[in-house]
């Protein structure tokens, strides 16, 4: 996990021609400011333009002795270095910054380059690198008023037990971290923290859980655009799917996941993405392929000297060589393997030791802050006697004055209640008017779907049986086409007839209740040559009120509807699951979206869904763009709400 704040924005121009022009201008502060600026733009999309300005912005900085933007060029040149995957000259830059930081008393920014410091040695085996970096971040961010950098700390601390295989205390740290950065409304640390946390549920088995942390880290990253938050959200996904043993899954977002790290040029989650894929084939049982994409794992492992999962790839293609009989092959590589293995246990060896020193830096701390309280104590009882004489004469100008401000909050008060008791009466009139016509619109459904099903079709099965009898009487009859034809017409429209019934009054969904309805129903309209809708459930999903499985199966229906009608995609996903009194779904496909802000039906169409959902208790988050496909999110409140068995 990499991280810095930005620092500029600006309108995008042309790359070459900005900056060709910057470049040649005058060299004094505006030229500075302007450099900044452009580089951080186009950071993720240009990075040869942009390591380019930084090094001028360095040289600059020396020039005319700007200590602050020297730092912010090789802060910003490591960020790049590391992208890259060349983590040893990114820990050098960010090594370069620091001095300069602590010239200007950036102490944030100090603890910015540590962080960074400690990620990449990380990822290079220099454990004892990546505990002392860590260790000095948080030792300069505790009782400071940095508290989005202490999110990043806290990150990196989960990421340490994670690594230590202590899910249940990496958890605690990540979700200390996702509420820091929440407050900090910091997206980049928030998916982050949120990756995290999915990898820590979905080591403990709480699939469910980390499904919904990764559906909000994804939806996060499509609304920031940016490359890197992309392969993490998508990350989200193949690690735990990894773990859930499934094979489709864990190849398609690990796709993702390469799509994303090519177009951002972000090396290391190359490297991440190509194991991953590999792992979904080795699920699959497909040997060559989990070959091809190891290989390709292994000349970025190789190159940039990414030793701490070699040891896995080299075991991963023994493995792959044994399951096609090619038995040298599979040697060499587990001789291979058995090298990289003994490294990795050192690295074990040095991970219980730095945990050790991580429960002894806390005790140390603990101890010192207990040390400042009572210090303080002391301090804060001489103020107090100091200042009882001066509050002795302030007294009764504040009692009046706070006399008069309770009388004016209370009456402000009473108005804001009242204006809200006013609303909410409105809204559940609202609510009562469209549950009415919801429940209104069922019964005319159920009572349509029993004049179909016991007048027209008995019909029409009346009229099979006299054309069969007449075709019994009369046996040249019964051999003309036009006869044969009347039968299969007949056939058609009686199938017809019940289809519309079932679809009207769905006899499923009073059997056997929501998730096998919507499974049978994904089934019945999924087709291999236009659209194949993929349904899955997760949770322990049990019967609720006929009329609230009713309406959840009517609005994922709506939504399917919309996926056949608008969408010209050919893959469609419905999941589907319940935990913690929290029926959740998700319908995602693969068409061509739409915007929005343009599309005026698709707007009325969405804004009719969500008052749909809030009748009964639920919200309903669709994110879409032109192009991208569309993926709904639907949560409903489900206590009171169940089945009682009889």
């Amino acid at each position: 996990m990499l991280f810095f704040a930005p620092r500029h924005s600006i309108k995008a121009q042309s790359p070459d021609t900005t900056v060709a022009r910057l470049l040649a201008a005058k060299d004094d502060t505006t030229k500075v400011v302007s450099i900044a600026k452009y580089a951080w733009k186009i950071i993720d999309t240009d990075q040869e333009n942009s390591l380019k300005l930084y090094h001028e912005l360095v040289k600059l900085g020396h020039k005319l002795g700007y200590d602050y933007w020297i730092a912010i060029g090789w802060l910003n040149i490591g960020y790049i270095d590391a992208a890259k995957a060349n983590d040893k000259q990114a820990i050098a830059d960010f090594r370069k910054a620091i001095p300069y930081f602590r010239k200007e008393n950036k102490i944030n920014d100090v603890a910015a380059c540590l962080l960074n410091i400690g990620a990449c040695s990380e990822r290079i085996g220099e454990l004892d690198t990546r505990i002392n970096a860590t260790m000095e971040a948080i030792r300069l961010l505790e009782n400071t008023e940095y508290k989005p950098m202490l999110a990043q700390a806290n990150l990196a601390m989960g990421v340490m037990y994670y690594n230590l295989n202590k899910f249940k205390k990496g958890l605690a740290y990540f979700q200390k971290g996702v509420t820091l950065a929440r407050a900090a409304k910091d997206t980049t640390k928030l998916i982050n923290g949120l990756f995290g946390v999915t990898n820590c549920l979905s080591s403990l088995q709480d699939f469910s859980g980390g499904h919904k942390h990764a559906t909000e880290a994804l939806r996060l990253a499509k609304a920031s655009g940016k490359g890197h938050n992309l392969t993490v959200a998508n990350t989200c996904f193949s690690e735990m799917y990894i773990k859930a043993k499934n094979a489709p899954r864990v190849i398609y977002y690990s796709g993702q996941i390469l799509k994303h790290a090519i177009a951002s040029a972000d090396t290391h989650y190359q490297l991440i993405a190509y194991i991953n894929l590999a792992e979904g084939y080795n699920l699959a049982h497909n040997y060559q392929k989990r070959i091809y994409y190891l290989n390709k794992a292994l000349a970025i492992g190789q190159e940039k000297g990414v030793t701490i999962q070699l040891d896995d790839i080299y075991k991963g293609l023994s493995e792959a060589y044994s399951g096609l009989n090619q038995h040298q092959q599979a040697l060499n590589f587990y001789k291979k393997y058995t090298v990289y293995r003994d490294s990795t246990t050192n690295e074990r060896d040095n991970k219980n030791i730095a945990e050790l020193e991580i429960k002894y830096q806390t005790a140390q701390k603990e101890k010192a802050l207990t040390q400042k309280k009572l210090q303080l104590a002391q301090k804060d009882l001489q103020l107090q006697n100091i200042r009882q004489y001066k509050l002795i004469s302030i007294a009764a100008a504040l009692i009046a004055f706070l006399t008069a401000s309770l009388i004016y909050l209370n009456f402000r008060h009473k108005r804001k209640l009242h204006a809200r008791q006013l609303q909410t009466v409105q809204q559940e009139k609202e609510i009562q008017v469209l549950q009415a016509l919801m429940q209104g619109e069922e019964k005319e459904r159920s009572r349509i779907a029993k004049d179909l099903h016991d007048g027209v079709a008995g019909m029409l099965v009346a009229a099979k049986m006299h054309v069969s009898s007449l075709g019994v009487q009369h046996a040249e009859l019964a051999t003309s086409k036009s006869y044969r034809q009347t039968q299969t017409l007949l056939d058609e429209a009686s199938y017809e007839v019940r289809k519309t019934a079932h679809n009207l009054m769905p006899e499923m969904l009073m059997r056997f209740g929501l998730d096998e309805a919507l499974r049978r129903y994904c089934h019945n309209i999924s087709n291999e040559n236009t659209l194949v809708v993929q349904y899955d459930s997760w949770g322990d999903i049990k019967r609720h009120k006929n009329s609230f499985e009713l309406s959840v199966y009517r609005i994922v229906q709506e939504l399917l509807n919309n996926i056949i009608k608008h969408s010209q995609a050919s893959h469609a996903i419905v999941q589907l699951s319940c935990r913690n009194n929290i029926l959740s779904a998700t319908i995602e496909d693969n068409g061509i979206g739409f915007d929005k802000h343009a599309a005026k039906t698709d707007g009325l169409e969405l804004r009719s869904l969500q008052s749909r959902v809030q009748a009964i208790n639920g919200k309903l988050e669709v994110e879409t763009e032109a192009g991208s496909g569309v993926s709904a999110y639907l949560e409903f409140q489900t206590s009171g709400l169940e089945m009682v068995s009889v």
